[in-house]
């Protein structure tokens, strides 16, 4: 029975030997992972024998205790927690990007690596000179904080973390909020002032300041707040999540904090665009923003991506040619894109512009990234691709100082050539006096002989800044025009056919005799007279009335 016991306990002891020699480092310098797992071992609560953790460093081994310790600490205050499983574990490996015999624990810290010297490896010279200036960057305050809580009491834990660490913790988060209230008051007495003297007063410059100055108090706050962490020394793996974390949230501050002083500059452009008369500044503005922030925030992800030790430059190749991929299946939404760009920079037409190309005839009502959109006037709603857009000949019909109206006046063959000379002479004086119409250029002649009328050419243009302001006029003048006729005995002909009989027995010649030329002249002061009186009653009728409905376009 005793022999089969000691039986038992050998081969238990044969079963438990390959455990602990892989949990144990045999050959602190044969390989990085040696080297490195040799250090941290030798360092743990557990297993703590700094003699045996300074054999990882290339010189005496009581010169190479404080340096074990202190980059120990170094490791842990900076976050940088070691996976053990992911160190090369071959005596000739070359570092990649350098081609020498050397590995790097953090790409993020080169200053800590391994090197090969002769057939063994060791921390590196690089990293010993460097490490007092590591220490004083990661403990601001020395290291010497544990020191004060030595009382057993202290040393209770909590979670795996000893007491005075959480009373630490919460100190540090203490002055962290009254950073924060600090910072925040400092902030929002040293912005609001220049953004009031820069962008004036208004509600929402008020609460983007506001806003701005909270934003940089968090984010003071969280930097206080990382600054003091690495004293109270918390366990590898957890300091280098909190760490993680906080980094996080921190770039997320910032992101905050551009995209807020963005918000601030808009409102300044927005004031500079309602300044000027061109109102696609206006439909630009929300566009330019939206794509700011869009930027703002791609930016921001990808450094959140980056220090979450993600492979951007692999991500943005494959994003890369992704977009391309996607477009090439879309370069009808590219092409839009593209064309809502030319459409801002070159700016053909502005909202409210009534603009005519192809079939499409109305009003701009929106542009936008895709599209833009136009009321016809039949009251419908067009929406036409901006980059057929901006490859098609638009004729801005809103641009226009003055509409023309072009038109014929047909008199009877049996006007007198006094009566027509005094009519066209009225028609000009009415153009002269109309209050809309323009004064230096206008042709008012009689023109041809039509088939059934006598052809006055009449060509004139209105000060007009839409059609109803247009119609307007062109009724003003043809009114005038048939009160001087009336006055005048001038009478409009139309195509017909007419028996014309000279004389009928006993009523002697029916053909209209002339007036008198002073008549006329009587007739045509006279009938000025009314004209213009009937001008300036419709002029002050129009200021009265005002635009009491939304003009629409045509011609």
């Amino acid at each position: 029975m005793l022999l089969k016991n000691r039986l038992f306990l050998f081969v238990l002891l044969l079963a438990v030997s390959p455990l602990q020699a892989q949990n144990t480092p045999q050959s602190p310098n044969e390989t990085p992972y040696s080297v490195v797992f040799n250090h941290l071992y030798y360092l743990q609560r557990d297993s703590y024998q700094p003699n045996s953790a300074a054999r990882s460093f290339n010189m005496r081994t009581e010169d190479a205790i404080p340096y074990a310790i202190k980059l120990k600490q170094v490791l842990d205050a900076r976050g940088m927690y070691i996976d053990i499983n992911r160190l090369p574990e071959s005596n000739v490996y070359f570092d990649t990007i350098s081609g020498s015999a050397i590995y790097f624990l953090d790409r993020d810290e080169p200053a800590i690596y391994v090197e090969r010297v002769g057939n063994r490896w060791f921390y590196s010279r690089t990293t010993i000179a460097a490490l007092p200036t590591l220490y004083e960057d990661s403990f601001p305050f020395g290291g010497k904080v544990a020191t004060l809580f030595q009382a057993p009491q202290w040393q209770k834990q909590l979670f795996n973390i000893e007491i005075w660490k959480w009373l630490g913790l919460f100190l540090a988060f203490l002055c962290a909020v009254v950073v924060y209230y600090l910072v925040r008051w400092i902030s929002n007495k040293a912005i609001y002032p220049f953004v009031k003297r820069r962008f004036g007063v208004s509600e929402g410059v008020r609460k983007s300041v506001k806003r701005l100055a909270r934003l940089i108090g968090l984010w003071i706050g969280l930097r206080s707040f990382i600054f003091l962490l690495p004293a109270f020394q918390l366990p590898p793996l957890t300091n280098a999540m909190v760490l993680k974390g906080l980094g996080v949230l921190h770039i997320f501050f910032l992101v905050f904090i551009v995209n807020q002083v963005i918000n601030v500059l808009f409102f300044n452009l927005r004031k500079v665009a309602e300044r000027t008369e061109n109102t696609l500044d206006d439909q630009l503005l929300p566009v330019l923003k939206r794509l700011a922030s869009i930027l703002v925030w791609s930016v921001g992800i990808i450094y959140i991506l980056n220090f979450l030790d993600v492979n951007v430059t692999a991500l943005l190749a494959g994003i890369s040619i992704g977009g391309l991929a996607i477009a090439l299946a879309a370069q009808d939404t590219v092409k839009n894109f593209f064309g809502s760009i030319m459409i801002f920079l070159d700016k053909p037409f502005q909202i409210g512009d009534w603009i005519h190309f192809g079939s499409v005839d109305g009003v701009v009502e929106e542009v936008g990234i895709r599209s833009t959109r136009i009321r016809t006037f039949a009251n419908s709603i067009t929406y036409v691709p901006n980059g057929m857009l901006a490859d098609q000949v638009v004729d801005n019909m809103g641009l226009r100082v003055y509409r023309r109206f072009k038109t014929d006046i047909g008199i009877t063959y049996d006007t007198p050539p006094a009566t027509i000379d005094l009519f066209v002479k009225g028609i000009k004086q009415i153009i002269l006096q109309h209050p809309t119409s323009r004064k230096d250029y206008f042709e008012v002649h009689l023109n041809s002989f039509g088939a059934s009328s006598l052809n006055i050419l009449l060509y004139t243009f209105f000060e007009a800044p839409n059609w109803t302001a247009e119609l307007r006029g062109r009724h003003e003048m043809m009114y005038a025009i048939l009160v001087l006729a009336d006055d005048l005995g001038v009478r409009f002909a139309f195509p017909t056919q007419t028996l014309h009989i000279e004389e009928f027995p006993g009523k002697g010649n029916t053909t209209p005799t002339a007036r008198d030329v002073d008549e006329n002249s009587q007739a045509l002061e006279n009938s000025l007279k009314r004209i213009s009186a009937y001008f300036q009653e419709k002029a002050g009728t129009n200021a009265a009335e005002g635009e009491k409905f939304k003009p629409l376009g045509g011609e």
